[in-house]
């Protein structure tokens, strides 16, 4: 059991050491883009459901 965890840790340290990590700033800016995408699409959820409603408010 215990061979098979320190296997299984072994492997993950060879396949971490092969990631390719962002930098400080890429990091920033990735995240500035997710943040500012999902308020897009929030803004256009919202809006969404607005029209919607009024629609559905209309007909029925």
């Amino acid at each position: 059991m215990f061979k098979k965890v320190k296997k299984f840790l072994d492997e993950v340290k060879v396949e971490m050491s092969k990631v390719s990590w962002p930098t400080h700033q890429e990091l920033v800016n990735s995240t500035i883009i997710v943040v500012v995408v999902s308020l897009l699409f929030t803004v256009f959820i919202f809006t969404a459901d607005l029209i919607i409603a009024q629609v559905v408010k209309i007909f029925y």
